[in-house]
């Protein structure tokens, strides 16, 4: 071999080593939708939230199940997005939205209150409403500890009038007292132990073997002020816990808000939906629901104001919470939900309904009320809540699924064209 040929085959194995191996193609195949949906109990809705693909669209745009003349509005059956295949937490830029809240979903208001001028003397001018307010762990402390102290105090000044008197002198041979007068101001106390112990049976009333004498009048003064103290204080708990159970923000606790609320048609209207319950045996009376919309607002002059507008809800707002009831309100060209027409616009904007319940109660009579709030990502496009309420023929009587209460299925939306749209989509001749 000569050397020619020996240079040519080293630069072959040399270049053939250096250049990258180029690798063969992946086969990319489409990801097919599983043929086993979800079912909803023994619903055959499909419960499968995911967006359709071009297929679905061009088969729907093909289904004429409602005409465009019974619609009044030109439209097309195509997927307006759900709010729940939407990252609910973030912009289109990627940055995380903050959602401010007025409303907790439990009822309690997102609201505190800060450098109010004199807030200690105005809580003590009316300490009654302070009690009321007050967490339970803080009012039973409180009772409690007025209590100790009450027993500790009276208990203290007694053991005082009794050491003045000389009733803890006794002979050290034949074990009498050695002190002022013929008897002792507290009959059955020799020590401070055994004074507490008749300062707690005094003021509870259990009786004892302690008890006062009518040698000392500073004890039975002192005994009848124990008295009223106890009552007072009796009095006052007993007063307060009721107040506190009776509160109205405080008595409808059975009564359920469903997690989220929805925006889909009915009867070819858009429409914001959310389900309320109350799976008491004995519902409330004259309920009254309303909604209501804060959004800030922003001023010509730079000022930041919140504004809240009520939304119109079917039948004004008076619900039958026999058995779960969907709130409705129709969103139409008065309503402040109008401009918002699609799950991508629903999913940035900000604000919050404030959803409150007002009616009286069948036990005590006196007025109630529950609250809750539904933010953008609380709210869902394109979905519908399913059917929980069904009929026993067997038993006579209605049945409510009450395990699907915040379960719902998607759901078609139909999109409104502009004008501009239906030029762009009229075909050219």
């Amino acid at each position: 071999m000569s050397a020619f040929q020996v240079t040519e085959n080293c630069e072959m194995i040399i270049r053939s080593i250096s250049l990258p191996v180029k690798p063969n193609p992946l086969d990319p195949r489409p990801l097919s939708r599983s043929p086993k949906q979800e079912k909803v109990k023994d619903n055959d809705a499909d419960y499968y939230p995911e967006s359709p693909s071009g297929i679905r669209r061009l088969q729907a745009n093909d289904l004429e199940t409602e005409s465009r003349s019974d619609q009044n509005f030109p439209f097309t059956f195509d997927w307006a997005g759900s709010t729940i295949e939407l990252n609910p937490g973030t912009d289109d830029d990627g940055f995380r939205r903050i959602m401010h809240r007025v409303m907790e979903k439990n009822g309690r208001e997102n609201v505190v209150f800060r450098r109010i001028p004199e807030k200690s003397r105005r809580y003590m001018r009316d300490v009654i409403n302070t009690l009321i307010e007050l967490k339970w762990m803080y009012m039973l402390t409180l009772f409690l500890s007025s209590f100790f102290l009450s027993w500790i105090f009276f208990g203290a000044l007694c053991y005082m009038v009794a050491y003045y008197h000389g009733d803890f002198i006794f002979d050290a041979v034949s074990g009498e007292r050695l002190g002022e007068g013929s008897e002792p101001c507290i009959y059955g106390v020799t020590n401070f132990v055994s004074m507490m112990l008749y300062s707690i049976t005094t003021q509870t009333t259990l009786g004892g073997g302690q008890y006062a004498s009518e040698e000392c009048p500073e004890t039975i003064f002192l005994y009848f002020m124990q008295m009223m103290c106890g009552a007072a204080i009796e009095g006052s708990m007993v007063s307060i816990v009721y107040a506190k159970t009776m509160r109205p923000a405080k008595q409808w606790t059975k009564l359920k808000f469903s997690d989220k609320a929805v925006i889909c048609y009915r009867d070819g209207k858009l429409c914001l939906l959310f389900r309320v319950c109350d799976p008491r045996e004995r519902q409330s009376i004259d309920s009254k629901i309303r909604v209501y919309m804060i959004v800030d607002k922003h001023t010509r002059e730079g000022e930041l104001i919140k504004t809240h507008t009520e939304l119109k809800l079917e039948g004004n707002g008076e619900q039958l919470i026999v058995w779960p009831d969907i709130v409705c309100h129709v969103i139409d060209e008065s309503s402040p939900l109008h401009h918002f027409s699609s799950a991508k616009k629903l999913n940035a904007a900000q604000f919050e309904l404030y959803v409150t319940i007002v009616g009286t109660s069948p036990t005590t009579a006196q007025m109630t009320e529950a609250k809750t709030s539904f933010v953008p990502r609380e709210i869902f496009w394109g979905q519908r809540f399913v059917n929980i309420i069904h009929y026993d023929a067997s038993n006579e009587r209605y049945i409510v699924d009450y395990e699907n209460f915040n379960t719902t299925i998607s759901v078609d939306m139909p999109v409104r064209l502009t004008p501009s749209n239906q030029i762009e989509l009229t075909p050219e001749n």
